[in-house]
């Protein structure tokens, strides 16, 4: 599968699905509705992200800082759809499904 974020790869083993997006151009909200759409392309139960998580300020979390990029890459999680969604500001976004999702 792919998205405008790049590809997105699922681990059969870990029932993980990863993507990499470009964090210089990029939002990480919009990654990860990019990716989300991928992978849950079920539009019947999708509701809304901002219901979930504030865009705005996962944008502001994961932004580069020089002054905390320094300390190494930042991360937000939150559940979406039944699934562990985590964003992280070097670029990846990580989607865990868990034994409730219909596999």
């Amino acid at each position: 599968m792919s998205n405008a974020s790049g590809p997105v790869e699922f681990d059969v083993e870990s029932w993980r699905y990863r993507a990499q997006y470009d964090f210089e151009t990029t939002a990480p909200s919009v990654a990860v509705v990019d990716v989300i759409e991928t992978v849950f392309d079920d539009e019947r139960d999708r509701g809304p992200l901002y219901d979930v998580v504030d865009p705005e300020a996962l944008d502001r979390l994961l932004e580069s800082d020089s002054g905390r990029d320094r300390r190494g890459p930042r991360s937000a999680s939150f559940r979406y759809r039944g699934a562990l969604v985590t964003v992280v500001s070097d670029g990846s976004v990580v989607i865990g499904l868990d034994d409730e999702i219909d596999r």
